[in-house]
């Protein structure tokens, strides 16, 4: 049996048990926190509590489960942790107090090293997340992804198809630290700093799939600089079209990381020229979403000729 334990922060959102653990243990699967439900070993401060019970500020919240969460390691040598980050799982602290990737390494390294973390994805992003071992790894990834100097690269699904299919696009992004997000200006403007994003459409249709390599790297780029490009990431509300999002996602933020190539300039040779990637995972969406559209086309036609089958001027010559 395995026991998780976080401690509930004093301003968390307020929220049920059932709701606050889906978000601070949010790599444990949703069967393993159903089962801990059922078998009474979900605990607030020792005492077995339901679903339904109200979490505290400042309460221990602790799960027991024969369920191992563990990381997705997708590269693993004496320097590197390379992970495939599932959405949902923070970076950074939360206001949850989840466990966060950082906690999530740390369990797995089970004392023989002290991960760090070098790069950071959005709770809602999922795929290629780097975790250093040591001071001089950490040390010169951090440079890496400072001086832009390692191809990062993502798959992303979006609303429409970009024209062209391949294009190079550059802006300024302004961060709006109040409000928590971004904005994309299409000229130099105070407090702006330049982004370039580069994509390629690799499926057209209503709903595309890009392959986008980030030329720099800021905060919330992709979603930003595709929304004011009018291709909104599918699943993105904070920048994107909601009752697009409403027809054609499942609530997910359909971007991902799927491709990284570490250029530490020779520093670390254990590593140096590496290119990490992980499968894109959109692929099959898109294809779940097309199949959807042709359903619904379908649909329409059928109630398009039932309605003239049963119109008055059917018989009317």
């Amino acid at each position: 049996m395995y026991r998780y334990t976080v401690t509930v922060p004093q301003h968390a959102p307020r929220a049920t048990l059932a709701v606050y653990v889906r978000h601070a243990f949010s790599l444990l699967p949703e069967s393993a926190l159903r089962s801990a439900f059922l078998a009474r070993d979900v605990k607030m401060n020792g005492v077995r509590c339901n679903g339904e019970t109200m979490v505290r500020p400042g309460a221990e919240i602790t799960i027991f489960t024969p369920c191992r969460a563990e990381l997705p390691v997708i590269f693993e040598n004496e320097r590197l942790l390379a992970i495939d980050k599932p959405a949902g799982i923070s970076c950074d602290a939360d206001a949850y107090g989840s466990i966060t990737v950082l906690d999530w390494a740390r369990m797995h390294a089970a004392g023989a090293y002290e991960p760090r973390m070098c790069h950071r994805l959005d709770n809602r992003t999922s795929g290629l997340t780097v975790l250093a071992k040591d001071d001089q790894t950490e040390r010169a990834l951090l440079n890496m992804f400072a001086s832009h100097a390692g191809n990062k690269t993502y798959a992303c699904l979006v609303r429409g198809t970009p024209e062209p299919a391949r294009a190079r696009r550059v802006a300024w992004l302004r961060k709006d630290a109040r409000r928590a997000r971004v904005q994309i200006l299409q000229r130099e403007a105070a407090g702006a700093k330049p982004i370039e994003t580069v994509y390629q459409v690799m499926r057209s249709g209503p709903v595309s799939l890009l392959r986008v390599t980030l030329l720099t790297g800021r905060t919330h780029q992709i979603r930003a600089h595709m929304a004011a490009l009018g291709h909104p990431v599918l699943g993105d509300d904070q920048y994107g079209d909601r009752e697009f999002n409403r027809k054609w996602g499942n609530g997910a933020l359909m971007l991902r990381s799927v491709e990284l190539t570490l250029q530490t300039q020779g520093e670390i040779l254990d590593i140096d020229g590496i290119t990490l990637r992980v499968p894109n995972g959109l692929d099959k969406v898109l294809d779940n979403i097309v199949q959807k559209s042709k359903i619904n086309t379908e649909e329409e036609k059928r109630e398009k000729r039932e309605k003239r089958y049963h119109s008055p001027d059917r018989f009317r010559y």
